[in-house]
């Protein structure tokens, strides 16, 4: 898997350093669990810091070296006390090796859906399941694949400058997609429209995911689906909120 998000990097934050829905949910979950935590898709910090600043030890996991970099940019302006609790880790999801067990994996923001083919997934599993405790929770969130928008095969979306998290940044994006419905992919290109830049154009993919195809995957790499909530309230799932959030447990060797 290519470092995707390396040239996403410098527009990470701007898209979504105000996002904050989920974090409440993954810290009350760490709390609930207990330290270390292991989180898949660490990117630049959004979820890893707060979980330290929360007393939590934290092993950061992503294959984006630049994601990585800002991360740590910004652990670098937290008190000590709490930076010595972040370790970041760059690696491939699907297969690595760190020599800890941990209570807790979160995979958020969909970042799941990076994993392109079925092999990819099962893999992925699998070795989060290796680096549990027995009884670990695996928590992870998706977007609901609706009807109508994959009845769609190509389309688009802009997000103004003022909707963005930074004030006056002179940046504003174009997303066109286009929809492979044979492959499950979505092929997401983002334009940086830039007023005092060239434009930039980005391409990203996911795979996306139903219901019961993630039960049958977590099943098959040794997990026991716990709850699957439709928000990050903890509603019951319902398909058209457009969010599926799976808690998931180690079945004990």
């Amino acid at each position: 898997m290519a470092a995707l998000y390396d040239k996403f990097a410098p527009f990470y934050d701007l898209e979504y350093d105000h996002k904050d829905d989920d974090l409440d949910f993954y810290l009350d979950l760490a709390q609930e669990t207990g330290s270390p935590v292991l989180e898949i898709g660490a990117g630049t910090g959004r979820i890893t810091i707060p979980l330290a600043e929360e007393g939590h030890t934290v092993w950061g996991v992503d294959n984006s070296s630049q994601m990585l970099d800002r991360c740590a940019g910004y652990i670098s302006q937290i008190p000590k006390k709490i930076a010595k609790n972040i370790n970041l880790v760059q690696t491939d999801m699907r297969d690595f090796f760190l020599d800890k067990k941990f209570p807790l994996c979160i995979i958020p923001f969909r970042a799941f859906l990076h994993n392109l083919t079925l092999k990819d997934q099962i893999s992925t599993l699998n070795c989060i399941n290796r680096h549990l405790l027995p009884g670990g929770i695996l928590a992870l969130d998706l977007f609901v694949p609706l009807y109508q928008v994959l009845s769609n095969r190509e389309w688009k979306d802009e997000i103004q400058e003022d909707e963005l998290a930074y004030e006056k940044s002179g940046v504003s994006i174009l997303c066109r997609i286009k929809h492979d419905p044979v492959k499950q992919l979505l092929n997401i290109f983002n334009t940086y429209k830039q007023k005092n830049a060239k434009d930039k154009t980005l391409k990203m993919v996911y795979r996306y995911i139903f219901r019961y195809e993630m039960e049958l995957l977590l099943k098959l790499t040794g997990f026991q689906l716990e709850y699957l909530y439709g928000d990050f309230q903890k509603q019951h799932y319902d398909y058209y909120s457009g969010l599926s959030i799976f808690i998931a447990r180690k079945i004990n060797e």
